[in-house]
């Protein structure tokens, strides 16, 4: 099945569906790698606050450029990309719809 970009649910979609089923979960980020050309997030999603192992995981690497969003927000773009493919790892996403945006 080819990638349709509309049907790609962003991250924010995402996250609404994520926090209506689950009210008491949580969502961390680590920030892996920061150098002068590049991140790397790390994200975990936790059904409930107590949750002691991650429900799902997800990593996202972004460069710097000098154009573009990751002219002026490489790091926040990378961490929501991280989220993005973390709740896409626990099911929100449709089905052939997991590329990011700006992968596409």
């Amino acid at each position: 099945m080819a990638f349709n970009l509309e049907d790609y649910e962003t991250v924010e979609e995402r996250l609404i569906k994520f926090w209506k089923e689950y009210p008491d979960g949580r969502i961390e980020t680590e920030l892996i790698e920061a150098t002068a050309t590049r991140f790397i997030v790390y994200s975990k999603i936790f059904r409930t606050e107590a949750d002691p192992k991650a429900w799902a995981t997800g990593l996202a690497f972004e460069t710097i450029s000098d154009r573009g969003v990751n002219a002026t927000s490489a790091l926040e773009n990378c961490e929501s990309s991280s989220i993005g493919r973390a709740l896409a790892n626990a099911g929100y996403a449709k089905r052939g719809a997991r590329p990011s945006k700006e992968e596409m």
